[in-house]
């Protein structure tokens, strides 16, 4: 049994659940439809596993020593032999280092040692424990909490003891510090508001916001795709994992075991979390397992299962483990292309196709290359993203043109949201997509002539004709008769526009109008460029211009919208700062 600290926390939890077989994770199709219209495959494969090693406490040895052990549960290695008690491990963004905290000293003191073991190091010496240590993502500070001043507060250190500096100043206990993946941010927990509940900081320690309200809420940790915040939270009975946005919305519950679920710690391809379960002996945690779950909550298998008591899982970032950027391994590949461009989760059929199709060339490096890029770009011309992305693109464009001095209609932001709004349970090939898409779109539509942007260029007094007109002008478009004669029509017999629902189905029919979709085709591609892989503006730093993209256009439009001839996806892919999304260092 670990001790328990001197924290609001609930001492955390573990047991021995059976070795439970892998699951497969998910449901339906993928964007397997493309713009042409084929289909593929139906056929599942296995996904591969995910490399890296992963560290944790265990008492194994008669008391705590650090261990690391295979994602498989196979490799098991013990690094610390100390009289004392070792815990809380957590590994550098390189994964040569791993610090953790130990009590040799008398008090619990951060440490610092190499992968394997050797040169450990003492980086803090106080009067108080420190816990929670955590390494920032850009690899110069470790964040920790302390109770040095009576009660929990979140410090930050450089990596060799200098430089402390703390963030938080409050009367209740704040713990358990994690970084977002650009080290701008810092989850953690507090119970200033009574019980424990998940709080978001700037990393400076400034812009504290609540992110959680109900029932005790505590470990979070941010996944390295910067996408969501794994917890753990007592608010169904015993503890079990959630995840959430960043922002604190859709929190979903991953498990319901009869165990204490706690301290989640993300895969490096943010696919599955590694966890504590275990049981409550005599008033105290005990008995716990590291389990790993699917992101999705498929339950993949229990990896220590020894007797012992097992803590504080730590994933080994992938780059260290394969000496690779994460980003070349297939599922993750797949994976990132689903959140990128279909901003979804992978369905089951669809990831292994996809995966299947970069496997197939086996250790043929350029056979690799060709597929990743014909892969990739195949998110982009499925059906599913023409349908979403893409027509909150040609909307835009049909609403307001583009944006001052840029030759584009939408920014990032806007993109995102709006994107989101159609895609919004949807995968396209599932029963009844068809009929999400088309919900999803009228809310959609009514929603966009509903803002005040849009009621501001269009006020209601103009006549259908001019409405019409004016959509098609500032889309840059010349309607056949009957398009224009169609979508006036929309408004009936009326001599304005105030009817929203019919300003909806007008500005739908001139989004989607099929001149409007071949005449912007190249110019959202070349856009998409920038939204998917770099997840920014194509003006925004490092470019400050929009000189890239109108390089790329050019080429692309040179080779009649060849992505392939115009290596335009193969450039993006393989970008340094794309490469820089998913491991330190270029």
């Amino acid at each position: 049994m670990f001790p328990a600290k001197a924290c609001h926390s609930v001492s955390i939890l573990l047991s021995t659940l059976l070795l439970i077989p892998t699951l497969s994770l998910g449901g339906a199709a993928s964007p397997q439809t493309q713009r042409s219209g084929k289909t593929g495959p139906q056929k599942q494969s296995s996904s591969p596993g995910v490399p890296g090693k992963l560290a944790f406490s265990s008492d194994s040895s008669g008391n705590y020593d650090i261990f690391t052990e295979n994602a498989d549960g196979t490799g098991r290695t013990q690094l610390t032999n100390d009289p004392a008690d070792d815990f809380d491990p957590t590994w550098s963004p390189d994964g040569k280092k791993l610090a953790f905290i130990t009590n040799r000293d008398g008090n619990f003191e951060i440490y610092v040692m190499q992968a394997d073991g050797s040169n450990q190091t003492r980086i803090t010496n106080t009067a108080g424990d420190e816990f929670d240590p955590v390494w920032a993502p850009s690899g110069t500070k470790i964040a920790f909490s302390s109770d040095r001043d009576g009660d929990f507060e979140i410090y930050t250190i450089n990596q060799d003891g200098t430089g402390e500096l703390k963030l938080t100043n409050d009367a209740a206990d704040d713990a358990f510090p994690s970084w977002s993946p650009d080290s701008t941010r810092i989850a953690f927990d507090s119970d200033r508001n009574g019980k424990a509940q998940i709080f978001v900081m700037n990393s400076d320690g400034s812009g504290v916001v609540g992110l959680t309200s109900n029932g005790n809420n505590e470990f979070p940790a941010w996944s390295p795709n910067g996408r969501l915040i794994a917890f753990a939270s007592d608010r169904s009975g015993d503890f079990d994992i959630f995840t959430m946005n960043v922002d604190g919305n859709n929190q979903t519950r991953l498990t319901s075991s009869p165990n204490e679920d706690s301290y989640p710690s993300w895969s490096p391809d943010s696919a599955r979390l590694a966890y504590m379960s275990g049981k409550i002996v005599n008033g105290v945690l005990d008995q716990n397992d590291i389990i790993i779950i699917a992101a999705n909550g498929a339950i993949l298998r229990n990896i220590t299962n020894s007797g012992a008591d097992e803590i504080y899982p730590d994933w080994q970032p992938l780059v260290a483990a394969n000496q690779i950027n994460p980003i070349d391994d297939p599922t993750l590949f797949v994976r990132q292309q689903y959140l990128d461009f279909l901003m979804r989760e992978p369905d089951a059929t669809g990831l292994a196709f996809w995966i299947s199709q970069l496997t197939s060339c086996g250790n043929d490096a350029a056979c690799v290359a060709v597929k990743r890029v014909d892969v990739s770009a195949a998110f982009f011309l499925s059906i599913e993203f023409q349908q979403t992305g893409y027509l909150a693109y040609r909307t835009y464009k049909a609403s307001y043109g583009n944006l001052p001095f840029a030759p584009v209609p939408i920014r990032f932001s806007e993109f995102l949201d709006n994107s989101q709004q159609l895609s919004r349970g949807l995968i396209v090939g599932q029963n009844g997509w068809e009929q999400v898409l088309e919900n999803n779109k009228q809310a959609f539509f009514s929603d966009f002539v509903a803002r005040s942007r849009f009621a501001t260029a269009y006020p209601a007094n103009l006549t259908p004709a001019q409405f019409v007109d004016a959509l098609f002008s500032t889309a840059g478009v010349t309607p056949t008769p009957a398009d224009r004669t169609a979508a006036i029509n929309e408004f009936g017999v009326a001599t304005d526009t105030s009817d929203i629902s019919a300003q909806a189905r007008a500005l739908r029919r001139v989004a989607e109008n099929s001149t409007l979709d071949r005449q912007e085709f190249n110019k959202a591609f070349v856009l998409m460029e920038y939204f998917g892989y770099l997840r920014r503006n194509p003006n925004d730093p490092p470019d400050n211009n929009f000189d890239g993209y109108s390089f790329w256009l050019a080429k692309l439009n040179q080779f009649n919208g060849d992505f392939v001839k115009a290596e335009m996806v193969k450039a993006f892919i393989n970008s340094a700062e794309y490469r820089r999304r998913f491991a330190v260092g270029p």
